[in-house]
């Protein structure tokens, strides 16, 4: 490659040389200014933009994503309409999302996975399509799907608080310090 660019440098060279050399500025127009007309490019410049054209800029080809598999089925359940899956990413699974079945190569089901899990295994409700044991199990859009949230931590209700008893009142009684009550004379 370099070797190509310096032989073709080579023979540009003479070519620019002489066309440099025999190149005579045209009288000054009084009539148009310089900023209104716009400068040629050089011969140099030109042959750059035609060899860069030679050798266009490779684009990167986008790659498509590969599916990340959640694991296989190993029974359905028709009757009941829900799958067992056998699962080694239990932390990746999203409870309510819906996931994808293959078979073959072929897309079979869409499933719902529930909540339920025993490690290994996994259930999902069947939503469409019609599962067979084997197929495989990903989620279409990773990146869309929510981060599994955790579970919000219940407040206990407080107990309300016992309303206080009210306090007995203090009985009174006759007391010897008191001043007897006068009693009205008799016959007055």
């Amino acid at each position: 490659m370099r070797r190509f660019l310096l032989l073709l440098l080579l023979c540009a060279l003479p070519a620019v040389l002489p066309s440099c050399a025999s190149k005579k500025e045209a009288p000054a127009n009084p009539f148009t200014s310089r900023a209104a007309t716009p400068p040629k490019p050089s011969l140099l410049q030109i042959c750059l933009g035609k060899i860069t054209n030679l050798f266009p800029k490779k684009h990167k080809t986008p790659t498509a994503l590969t599916p990340q598999w959640t694991g296989v089925i190993r029974m359905v359940n028709s009757a009941e309409n829900f799958v067992l899956i056998e699962s080694g990413a239990m932390s990746s699974v999203v409870p309510g999302e819906t996931y994808l079945a293959v078979g073959k190569g072929v897309e079979t089901a869409s499933l719902r996975m529930t909540s339920l899990k025993n490690p290994p295994f996994l259930i999902a409700d069947i939503l469409s399509g019609s599962p067979s044991a084997g197929d495989k199990i990903y989620l279409p859009n990773p990146s869309s799907a929510p981060a599994p949230s955790p579970t919000p931590k219940v407040k206990p209700t407080p107990k309300p608080k016992p309303t206080p008893k009210p306090k007995p009142t203090p009985k009174t009684s006759p007391s010897t310090t008191a001043s007897p009550i006068p009693q009205p004379a008799a016959g007055h």
